[in-house]
């Protein structure tokens, strides 16, 4: 899905119901991150407020299931996230809004990025963060059970873990936030930060200091060697898998990414 679909080619009954939540429409502005949503775009209103629309066709199962779990999980990690506003399925259409979040970037993840303490004070926070009473999620050792065999209940617990810590799903304002939660698993409340660390090994720090700056959080410094050796071992099998499967350069970074790591600790 990487086409993107404007205001006035989405149903007038689904326009009419998104415009009861958020007034008027007046403009849009398309996203050119994220491939995964038909709709991705900033709506205007005439009053000047700014959402974020996110939708995909309800007969696109899989990407339908995403969006229902961003939904599931918002009510927990909405002060670490973009709050969602409203989610909608009509006239064949599955839509969530997000309050837009002025003032954001995408972070960097290279050595010596600013952006750094910004995100370390997010994980802090993260790790303590518990679903919501009633919120069933996955999993970490279900969810990488063909990954990690086993040692994958090593990476259970009992926080929220986002695991897709990618530049483009972390946003930099006065403070970092992480969007995009369409995989929402139970792990323990170090996965978050070794997720992290894998993708500041694939913006270019060595796996050594990915590790030592990883250590400066207390939920991975509290972490077992065997635990955050089981996930590295993991995340080689499951980013081999995903890069032979779709070749895309980025996906063949991670993978190259993820075996840097598993060298730099003789797996």
């Amino acid at each position: 899905m990487n086409t993107r679909v404007g205001w006035a080619d989405l149903p007038e009954q689904l326009r009419r119901l998104i415009e009861t939540e958020t007034g008027p429409f007046a403009s849009e502005q398309h996203m050119n991150s994220g491939s995964n949503c038909l709709v991705g775009m900033v709506m205007q209103t005439a009053h000047g407020d700014r959402y974020f629309l996110k939708g995909v066709p309800d007969d696109h199962n899989r990407a339908v299931w995403t969006q229902a779990n961003e939904a599931l999980v918002n009510p927990s990690v909405r002060e670490l996230s973009a709050p969602l506003m409203f989610h909608i399925s009509a006239a064949g259409w599955d839509v969530l809004g997000f309050r837009y979040l002025d003032g954001h970037r995408h972070a960097d993840l290279s050595p010596n990025s600013p952006d750094l303490p910004l995100i370390a004070d997010m994980l802090r926070t993260l790790a303590a963060v518990p679903p919501s009473e009633g919120v069933v999620l996955r999993t970490m050792s279900d969810r990488f059970a063909k990954y990690a065999g086993a040692g994958a209940g090593l990476l259970d617990g009992q926080t929220i873990a986002h695991t897709d810590m990618q530049a483009h799903n972390i946003l930099i304002g006065s403070t970092a936030r992480l969007i995009d939660w369409a995989w929402p698993t139970l792990g323990a409340a170090w996965i978050d930060t070794a997720c992290t660390a894998l993708h500041m090994i694939r913006a270019g720090h060595e796996p050594k200091d990915a590790e030592l700056w990883a250590e400066t959080l207390p939920a991975y410094a509290s972490a077992s060697e065997d635990a955050v050796s089981t996930l590295v071992a993991a995340h080689v099998a499951l980013w081999d898998e995903i890069s032979a499967a779709d070749p895309q350069p980025w996906k063949g970074e991670v993978a190259d990414a993820a075996r840097r790591w598993a060298a730099h600790r003789g797996l």
